[in-house]
């Protein structure tokens, strides 16, 4: 490759000039974005369960779930939150984890267990985290000569789709946006007033029924009564007739017995007694009147007994009629009592509150408000869309709604407005949203997940530029843009990085004293950082402050192969090599030393392999963009070097290189300090133990903090906090705030800006606060920040101010401050102990505010059924808790109306419920229906005991334990980790009961991982360092002699950090990582030239002082274009440049301390370790020209 380049140096230009042109295009595609991409191995659930307490939902829910959710792959943690009337689970998984396929698989749990879940849970929504989920942009709305109801009409009507639908914008969310809805309020006094005519007309009716039933019984009654006295007299005539036919049966009875004689005795008799008597009788005069008497006997009984079947006819006519006026009589005694029953239930029924409640008129405003396509219909070549119903389209239109139609000439057709009062209202006393103390409305802009921050906020800018030109008066101000943050960060590390390549060239134009040799090794600048941006498009990385910082720690580094190869090429020009021969012989002689020190400095970066998390995640891009930098150093420094060198070094003639007055300096004391290793060995292990000491004293952080272009302000109150508390102290703060020199506007939300999950309730509490930095001022955000801290609030207020940067995000995944988890089973224990934790961490140095996790507790009336009152009264549990929770839910958002220019949401509510106190609820009336179906009206109070006590609003579990947090901030000042540890000695005294356990959690663990992660990438950075040596210098002792020049390094960079007051940080640890590869290339350039120097049979005090003032110029020149290329990243208090500013001060002060120690340390080192006598082995022992085969 080097025989080539020299040979070929066109081809190499040309192979330049590709890089150069495929560096640029590479660039023009990779478009800048705050972090790496990054995929946070979380996945949250959400499952409604409406009306449900804490307990409920985590015995129901939450301990379900958790069982399927614990046996998935690559799991780590699962947390749940039982919430009044909804879960939240949350489920972390290792780096192994397929996101996609997990969620598939949550979702089948999710199937498996819902099985078994109550009719009243609601559909579970899943969530992948991300943080594109951030809002990328926060900005206040004004409007001038608007009211807030027409800017928000103005927003939801005009603005709010035109900001939706730039590209790359997901989604839009409203803070301060009034919204109106109409609002259906069910008026019981107009109800009543329907009730009054309704029961005046069924009494009218049921009156008059009565009157005609009463009218009708007296008829029958009489007609009865006469029928009773018509019987009477039949039986008269019947008893006469009974008597008549009695006598005609005894006169028949003796005809009888006389005509039982024959007629002739007859005859014979009567004469012969009317002749014996002498009577003066015709005896046939006798015998004729016997005859005559005889027949009409006959004759009457005849008349007699027709007379009595006459008068038995008419007895059974009149007890007929008797009959059915008996039954007339009990029918219409029972309509009597039929009407009353049913005016009773009548009344009843006729009681239009039982009817008309919030649910019969939602349902009835959904389906009056309906207009769908029902299909087609074909007629000759005509199709026609056939469409159902018709839009309710103005608020008279809903007032006119008819409910129903009752046929009662007072009542007739009843209309909402006859049961209702429909009117519009605003969510102003929900909403909070102020900018400089004015009514505003605040946006906050998510992007896409698959488009850059940087480029979404680029095309929002436009966007709004847009706008505010289209509507004369509209004032958009930006309150937060991580677009803006992102160039901020990003211009100023680029500024860095060109101020330290211009330093770099500096030095290397003061070192090589000659104006060609300089500019082939500035022309291996620009074409090495092309060449490692072609590599970083190709391996996936982005423009993001990680990656860029990487470029610009690494600008210094690409030059020092060039160095080594240009400085190696002038001295043997110098020494009267040829140029081709010089050229080629330089570069070729140093391949293998600069090889074998870039292998060095990129091997430090491999282990990150291994580490998992943030720390990986957020160090990848510059770990990869280091490594690609340096790779390309080295190409470009043993092909392009000696390309150029051959055709620009052509007429040039090289200066002898003297050994100037620094030189010889170095030479006498090298001899003295040779002469007294042990002086200079002890006095460097005592500033190592020192500095180390000191350092770890000062405790760690994560990464330092940041200026951004705003304040974030967090803003607490009491949880009973009312609105207007609220509004008027908050208006107090920002008008406090306002007054701070360097505050140019203060944006206000109420809220936390987190998520609002299904049953959340309206929050007083929480406000978020944006101070936006004035930047011509000077004054940054840190002492803005500090100054908001000081400031004197409103009683009961709890303001915290912090960066709005990326080390807030960083802190965000653990969490800030102290955490310290409880877990056990009882939740009374739980409680007790979290108290118990509290008060011990009031006696902690450092701890500021101290939160008990107890803080979310409520007062809850707890309605205990009386099972056996209830089920006596006709009721069940479930059915008293439907009453209650119909009578305190008491509203329904039913539909929405058009009406003119607005559209509103339809809210039926009960006006009577909208306030209810504890009284009111338990004086709640019940209808209950008894077994035989009546119906009764009981007092919740009968069939309850009511319970007063206090309950979680929340229970928090982890791996299928019940946990509380207790939570502390620092304050200003100190170390979170000191004072964790501080924190722990003081629990570790407490006495927990069995079965309890505290973990720590939070920031001082984020720190803490990191720390640890880092610790093990060191020390096998340092291993595969070592091993790479070994086979550089087939030799295990001079790579451990060179291995002590990292203690001299860390030394360096720990008293770096501690002269400019920094402590060490995760990001410092990467600054050690990187030093760790680079001060070992000095000690290899040293060692390696002792041992040429000692092959070729110079004694070993002799060569380490040779090799000592001959490698002096090139150490120094390396670690100067080093130290250069980091100085003003190291000095920089620019946005962007405070992130790697500890990598910077680090590598600064290890390179200083370093490479001055390594001139000394490594001679006597080497000294020390070896013999007089250097055994190796030589080419000529390897010539095998002289064995016969």
């Amino acid at each position: 490759m080097i025989k080539t380049s020299v040979k070929k140096p066109f081809t190499i230009f040309v192979a330049v000039i590709l890089i150069i042109i495929l560096g640029i295009v590479a660039y023009s595609r990779m478009v800048p974005d705050l972090f790496p991409k990054m995929d946070l191995p979380y996945v949250v659930v959400i499952t409604p369960y409406p009306g449900s307490t804490p307990e409920k939902v985590e015995n129901d829910i939450n301990k379900p779930l958790e069982r399927s959710f614990v046996m998935l792959e690559n799991v780590e943690n699962v947390q749940s939150t039982a919430n009044s009337s909804y879960s939240v689970i949350t489920i972390e998984f290792n780096e192994k984890a397929n996101i996609d396929n997990v969620v598939v698989d949550i979702l089948e749990d999710i199937n498996m267990v819902s099985g078994q879940w109550d009719e009243m849970v609601g559909t579970s929504t899943i969530l992948k985290l991300n943080p594109s989920m951030i809002p990328i942009s926060v900005m206040a709305v004004e409007y001038e000569g608007k009211t807030q109801a027409e800017l928000s009409a103005f927003l939801e009507d005009e603005l709010l789709d035109s900001i939706e639908g730039t590209t790359g914008v997901a989604s839009v969310g409203k803070n301060g946006l009034l919204k109106e809805s109409l609002m259906v309020s069910i008026n019981q006094d107009k109800i009543d007033e329907l009730n009054d005519k309704v029961l005046s007309d069924i009494d009218g009716k049921i009156a008059a029924g009565r009157r005609e039933i009463t009218t009708q019984k007296s008829k029958v009654d009489q007609g009865l009564s006469k029928t009773k006295e018509g019987k009477e007299e039949i039986q008269g005539g019947l008893d006469q007739v009974t008597a008549g036919l009695i006598g005609v049966q005894v006169s028949k009875s003796i005809l009888t017995l006389g005509g039982k004689l024959n007629n002739e005795n007859f005859s014979e008799g009567v004469t012969g007694a009317i002749t014996e008597n002498g009577l003066p009788i015709d005896p046939n005069v006798i015998i004729s009147q016997y005859t005559t008497y005889k027949n009409d006997l006959n004759g009457t009984e005849q008349q007699l007994l027709q007379t009595k079947t006459f008068l038995e006819d008419s007895k059974q006519k009149l007890t007929t009629t008797e009959t059915a006026l008996t039954t007339a009589q009990s029918e219409l005694g029972k309509a009597l009592d039929t009407i009353d029953a049913e005016a009773k239930t009548a009344r009843e029924n006729a009681n239009l509150g039982d009817k008309i409640t919030v649910e019969m008129v939602a349902n009835l405003l959904k389906a009056q408000n309906f207009d769908m396509p029902a299909g087609y219909i074909g007629e000759s070549k005509e199709r026609y869309l056939v469409s159902v119903g018709d839009k309710v389209e103005s608020l008279d239109a809903i007032k006119n709604l008819l409910l129903m139609s009752i046929d009662i000439d007072s009542v007739g057709d009843v209309k909402l407005s006859d049961v209702a009062d429909v009117y519009i209202e605003d969510n102003s006393s929900m909403s909070y949203a102020n900018l400089n103390g004015n009514p505003s409305v605040l946006l906050m802009v998510s992007k896409q997940s698959n488009y850059p921050t940087a480029e979404v906020s680029t095309n929002l800018k436009a966007k709004i530029i847009e706008l505010t030109k289209e509507y004369e008066g509209l004032n958009v101000i930006s309150l937060m843009d991580q677009g803006d943050y992102i160039r901020l960060m990003i211009s100023s590390i680029l500024k860095s990085l060109l101020f330290g390549a211009i330093f770099a060239v500096i030095i290397l134009l003061i070192f090589l004293r000659e104006i060609k040799p300089t500019l082939i090794t500035i022309v291996s600048i620009p074409t090495s950082m092309m060449f490692a941006i072609f590599l970083m498009y190709m391996f996936g990385v982005s423009i993001n402050i990680v990656s860029i910082s990487g470029l610009a720690v690494a600008v210094g580094m690409i030059v020092d192969n060039s160095v080594v190869v240009i400085e190696n090429i002038s001295r043997l020009r110098s020494e009267g090599v040829p140029l081709a021969k010089a050229s080629y012989a330089g570069a070729k002689q140093v391949a293998g030393a600069i090889t074998a020190s870039t292998l060095t400095t990129v091997s430090v970066f491999v282990p990150i392999i291994f580490i998992q998390g943030l720390t990986k995640q957020l160090f990848s891009d510059m770990a990869i963009t280091v490594t690609v930098a340096l790779i390309a150093s080295l190409i470009i420094g043993l092909t392009l070097v000696p390309a150029m060198s051959i055709k620009m070094l052509k007429n040039t003639i090289p200066k002898k290189i003297e050994e100037g007055k620094v030189k010889l300096k170095y030479r006498s004391s090298l001899k003295w300090v040779l002469n007294h290793k042990a002086i200079i060995l002890i006095a460097a292990t005592i500033l190592l133990f020192f500095s180390t000491v000191s350092i770890l004293s000062k405790g760690f952080i994560f990464m330092p903090e940041m200026n951004s272009p705003q304040v974030g302000v967090q803003i607490n109150y009491p949880d009973e906090t009312t609105y207007d508390e609220m509004e008027e102290k908050t208006d107090s703060i920002i008008e406090k705030i306002s007054t701070i020199e360097g505050v140019s506007d203060v944006g206000t939300m109420m809220g936390s800006g987190g998520m609002d999950m299904a049953g959340s309730k309206s929050d007083y509490s929480n406000v978020t606060m944006y101070a936006m930095i004035d930047q011509s001022k000077g004054i940054s955000s840190l002492e803005i920040e500090k100054e908001i801290n000081k400031l004197k609030y409103p009683k009961d207020s709890i303001v915290k101010a912090s960066g709005s940067d990326i080390s807030d995000f960083t802190t965000a995944m653990g969490g800030e401050g102290i955490n310290i988890e409880i877990k056990g089973s009882d939740l009374t224990e739980l409680q007790e102990s979290a108290k118990i934790i509290s008060e011990e961490l009031k006696s902690v140095e450092g701890i500021d505010e101290i939160d008990d996790g107890l803080e979310d507790s409520e007062a809850e009336l707890h309605f205990v059924v009386n099972k056996k009152k209830a089920i006596d009264k006709g009721l069940m549990v479930a059915s008293v808790y439907a009453a209650i929770s119909q009578k305190i839910n008491n509203s329904i958002t039913a539909t929405d109306v058009d009406d003119d220019t607005k559209n509103y949401e339809i809210v039926v509510m009960e006006a009577d419920n909208a306030d209810m106190n504890r009284e009111e609820l338990e004086e709640m009336v019940i209808e209950a229906t008894s077994i035989t179906g009546e119906k009764t009206n009981v007092l919740l109070k009968d069939v309850t005991d009511i319970e007063e006590r206090e309950t979680l609003n929340s229970i928090n579990r982890k791996n299928q334990n019940r946990i509380i947090t207790v939570s502390a901030t620092l304050q200003e000042g100190y170390n979170i980790t000191l004072t964790t540890s501080k924190a722990m000695k003081a629990i570790e005294k407490i006495e927990l009961p069995k079965g309890m356990s505290i973990e720590f959690h939070g920031e001082n663990e984020t720190v803490m991982d990191g720390i640890r992660k880092l610790t093990m990438m060191l020390a096998l950075g340092i291993l595969f360092i070592y091993l790479i040596m070994v086979a550089q210098f087939q030799s295990l002792k001079s790579p451990f002699i060179i291995m002590f020049t990292i203690p001299l390094a860390m030394t360096g960079g720990f008293i770096g950090l501690l002269i400019t007051g920094n402590v060490l940080s995760v990001v410092a640890m990467i600054g050690l990582v990187m030093l760790v590869g680079i001060i070992v290339n000095n000690g290899i350039v040293l060692v390696d030239y002792v041992n040429q120097l000692r092959a070729r049979g110079h004694k070993k005090r002799d060569a380490l002082i040779e090799a000592g003032v001959t490698r002096m110029r090139p150490i120094l020149m390396t670690s100067l274009t080093t130290i250069c290329g980091l100085i003003v990243l190291a000095l920089g208090r620019d946005m962007g440049t405070e992130m790697m500013q500890p990598v910077a001060i680090v590598c600064i002060g290890g390179l200083v301390y370093a490479t001055f120690m390594t001139l000394y340390i490594v001679p006597c080192i080497y000294d020390f370790f070896n013999k007089e006598e250097y055994k190796f082995i030589s080419d000529e022992e390897l010539d095998i020209s002289d064995i016969i085969v």
